[in-house]
């Protein structure tokens, strides 16, 4: 299986901190109440990525492929 399709819901996720990074929404700039600050992005990022890495280098399945199990069960 294609890893971007295997593991779409983790890159998305990290997709997701890079553009609220690459527009602005962080509380730095909004000061916002319940927008991430940048360190708080950061720290997502790395936990993210390093959780991502686990699951490629473990060949373990991910979000959409526990969904579609957990499915098949229903």
């Amino acid at each position: 299986m294609d890893i971007s399709k295997r593991y779409s819901i983790e890159l998305n996720k990290i997709n997701n901190h890079l553009m609220d990074l690459e527009k602005g929404h962080i509380y730095e700039l909004t000061k916002t109440p319940g927008t991430p600050s940048c360190a708080t992005l950061a720290q997502h990022l790395k936990e993210d990525i390093a959780s991502l890495v686990d699951l490629i280098q473990n060949d373990k399945p991910g979000v959409a492929e526990k969904v579609a199990e957990a499915s098949k069960r229903i």
